[in-house]
């Protein structure tokens, strides 16, 4: 039988202010905005720090989302 241990909370990633940082990094490049730390400190409730943190791995994502939907269409 399979059995599942849980994981404890610190270790777990935040994959929802990536996925959200993702999303926001999208909506302001389709508005024309250019996408920078300042910008999107500025365009959220992010500080600053997590910015740094998260948005590398968010625009990895944005970009894969991107080719995503241009390929759906």
């Amino acid at each position: 039988m399979i059995t599942f241990q849980p994981v404890a909370e610190e270790a777990k990633p935040d994959y929802g202010i990536v996925r959200k940082m993702a999303e926001k990094m999208r909506e302001m490049g389709m508005n024309g905005l250019a996408v920078t730390v300042e910008s999107l400190v500025e365009h959220s409730e992010w500080t600053r720090d997590e910015v740094k943190r998260f948005a590398p791995e968010a625009a990895d994502l944005a970009k894969s989302m991107s080719v995503v939907d241009r390929r759906a269409a």
